[in-house]
């Protein structure tokens, strides 16, 4: 696949969760993705823009898009620990990265972060 294919691909399948990453940066990223949109849409090259997005060279943009786009993918999650959520008692529990919260049997509450 030649590197331009490649950065179309990438970008069409992270396009929602880049543009909810864009959004919480200022309005020139999020001008310059539009730009990019637009590009894309009229099938022109976005190698060029999608490096200046993610602020790399040519080579370095190509080798983050074979991982996914800063941002755009579902990341890693960290283990955390959650705790009783009145106190009352010592339990605490360690979900799986990512999975639902624990709940306390007793009160049917979900339990705390902590």
């Amino acid at each position: 696949m030649d590197a331009e294919r490649s950065a179309l691909t990438t970008l069409c399948k992270e396009f929602g969760a880049l543009i909810g990453e864009t959004r919480r940066h200022s309005t020139t990223r999020q001008e310059l993705l539009e730009r990019i949109v637009a590009e894309a849409r009229a099938r022109r090259p976005v190698l060029a823009l999608l490096g200046q997005l993610l602020n790399t060279d040519r080579e370095t943009t190509l080798r983050t898009l074979a991982t996914a786009l800063p941002g755009s993918g579902p990341g890693t999650a960290r283990q955390e620990t959650f705790r009783c959520p009145d106190g009352a008692c010592d339990r605490t529990a360690v979900p799986p990265p990512a999975g639902a919260i624990p709940r306390c049997a007793v009160l049917d509450r979900l339990m705390e972060r902590g």
